[in-house]
């Protein structure tokens, strides 16, 4: 891949429209595709950390397993929170509820210090040795936990951000993992163009994934105004997905991995209106409320030109959602 992030600006470009019109997809979702795979074959493979990293959300889902047919542009990294000094059952230590509220506070600042006084100035050197062409690197004013690259970009697009966002968090869970292929849509049309077409990463199982889709959604349904969080409709979405692969019986089959989804969930990220205790088999809601249902809708057709496959309705995707709702609710799934 570094071969190809240093060709000239020409040849990269002439490779990523070639690859854009095969797969009828804008140049600049291709370019920033391949920016993306070749930041995760660094994380993976060149960054001194790479042992202590697994990559999760979304863009496993497309990248990782080809389970979804949206576009995601962020990586979502979990780091191990003993690179933090603290060892591997720590956080999980007895505490009360205030108690571990400052422990959850201390560990993401601490991740912000490592973040800023560790990470970044190693991505800044490696990335200055492994690249020729201008780019920078920064963290993120809004979120300290986040690691934006402004990759050498070609084309622009107006959907399209030209940054990679690496946002990476120790509070997030570890298990289960496994070793997955991730290529860049340039590697999958023209392979011998690369020495190496793929990178292989760490990364969470999409059964676990496939439970935390749906405690977003379960914390959601009980959300009592209209302030939908921007492009959350891509979490029902994705659920649409994996509800048509073998994934979701593979997540029926293991509720156990639900409980724990929720445990972690409890007490890492804790919100009293999320009602996380009725999130199991019997009483899990996933249906928005009625409030939300318009801005949604709206999120939702503003996502959809992120979606490079079908684009299922609306309607159709709730459709899903209320019968996943009664299949995990269903006792037949325990």
């Amino acid at each position: 891949m570094n071969h190809i992030a240093n060709l000239s600006r020409k040849e990269r470009e002439e490779l990523f429209i070639v690859t854009a019109r095969e797969i009828d997809l804008p140049e600049a979702m291709v370019e920033k595709d391949f920016w993306v795979c070749w930041t995760l074959n660094y994380l993976f493979h060149f960054c001194p950390w790479a042992r202590n990293l697994a990559f999760k959300g979304g863009t496993s889902l497309s990248k990782c397993f080809g389970l979804i047919e949206r576009f995601s542009e962020d990586i979502d990294i979990i780091l191990d929170w003993r690179i933090l000094g603290y060892t591997a059952d720590e956080p999980w230590a007895e505490r009360s509820r205030t108690k571990q509220d400052k422990f959850n506070k201390e560990a993401n600042a601490k991740t912000e210090v490592f973040l800023r006084e560790s990470f970044l100035p190693q991505l800044q050197d490696d990335f200055s040795r492994l690249l020729t062409d201008g780019f920078s690197l920064y963290i993120d004013d809004a979120d300290p936990q986040t690691v934006c690259f402004a990759y050498p970009r070609i084309f622009t697009e107006s959907a399209i951000v030209n940054v990679v966002r690496i946002e990476i968090g120790a509070l997030a869970a570890w298990t289960p993992t496994q070793k997955a292929n991730v290529t860049s849509y340039a590697a999958q049309r023209y392979p011998k163009v690369f020495e190496i077409p793929s990178t292989q990463i760490l990364t969470v199982a999409p059964e676990r994934t496939f439970w935390e889709k749906v405690t977003i959604l379960h914390k959601e349904a009980f959300r009592s105004k209209n302030n939908l969080p921007l492009r959350y409709s891509r979490h029902y979405y994705d659920l649409y997905c994996m509800d048509k692969s073998p994934v979701k019986e593979q997540a029926y089959t293991n509720l156990k991995l639900l409980e724990r989804v929720v445990r972690f969930k409890d007490r890492f990220y804790p919100a009293g209106s999320a009602h996380y205790e009725l999130a199991k088999s019997g009483t899990m809601r996933l249906v928005p409320p009625e409030v939300c249902l318009g801005v949604l809708k709206e999120d939702y057709e503003h996502m959809k030109n992120m979606i490079f496959g079908a684009q299922p309705e609306f309607d159709d995707v709730m459709d899903c959602i209320k019968r996943l709702e009664r299949e995990i609710n269903d006792e037949s799934t325990t």
